[in-house]
């Protein structure tokens, strides 16, 4: 996931930090091993851990706290503030929901990205299943590990926003947000939150923890001009126009 503002050439940007305490005893050795493994074998100790080199879907593995995989079966979605107080969906509801396939560019403001083939639905069949008012203008979106952002609600609605369940042909994984993340194709990754336990409608937004936290990553998170180096493409520089990138 990503920011709002491009870093200077060579500059890594780390959007997620390990908590201290789960670092204590895991040792400096762990990043290199790591990264050679497969998902599976990742989470063979429980436990989502960040990557340094992309995986097999040409992504990085990015999270704010490592945390156990969410159990889908015990997994359910609080919607607060549209609604019915304390609405709950489960994977089975949201099965139910029209299914649809997008190809769209994750850019992070690491400078890297990758393109995947996500499934998923629009935020307005989840909007339509609770029964949700729609005159508020934000939602808080809560995660799994900790994480949390501000959306403004017309880029939930936007035509290329998905919930995303699945990617490139798979039921989404836990290090890539499973079971509910969010795409958001024209902002960098870090606005599309992974892990998602929780929507909160209000009437007004919020920073989000990146963006509250570290002054380099913008409120908006909107792609902006500048370069990228996509993992489909290694070694190659390529200039971008901003917003979502759809020239390859």
């Amino acid at each position: 996931m990503s920011t709002g503002r491009l870093p200077a050439a060579g500059t890594v940007v780390n959007r997620r930090i390990f908590v201290q305490s789960v670092l204590t005893g895991i040792g400096a050795g762990l990043a290199g091993g790591v990264a050679a493994q497969t998902q599976r074998e990742r989470r063979s100790n429980g436990w989502i851990i960040p990557t340094n080199k992309p995986d097999r879907f040409n992504l990085k593995v990015m999270a704010f706290n490592p945390i156990p995989a969410p159990d889908p079966g015990k997994w359910d979605l609080t919607i607060e503030g549209a609604g019915d107080a304390g609405t709950r969906v489960k994977l089975a509801d949201l099965d139910k929901l029209p299914r649809i396939a997008q190809s769209s560019r994750l850019k992070c403001v690491q400078c890297w990205s990758g393109r995947v083939n996500w499934e998923g639905f629009r935020a307005q069949e989840l909007l339509r299943l609770v029964g949700a008012r729609t005159d508020l203008l934000w939602v808080r979106v809560d995660c799994a590990d900790k994480y949390y952002d501000f959306v403004k609600l017309e880029d939930l609605l936007h035509p290329r926003t998905l919930f995303a369940v699945g990617m490139n042909g798979e039921a989404l994984s836990p290090e890539h947000g499973a079971p509910l993340r969010l795409v958001m194709p024209a902002k960098y990754g870090y606005k599309s939150s992974k892990l998602i336990t929780k929507l909160t409608f209000v009437d007004k937004g919020g920073m989000g923890l990146v963006a509250d936290g570290w002054p380099y990553y913008s409120a908006s998170g909107d792609i902006l001009a500048g370069v990228d180096h996509p993992f489909e493409f290694p070694d190659e520089t390529r200039k971008i126009a901003g917003g979502e990138i759809t020239e390859y």
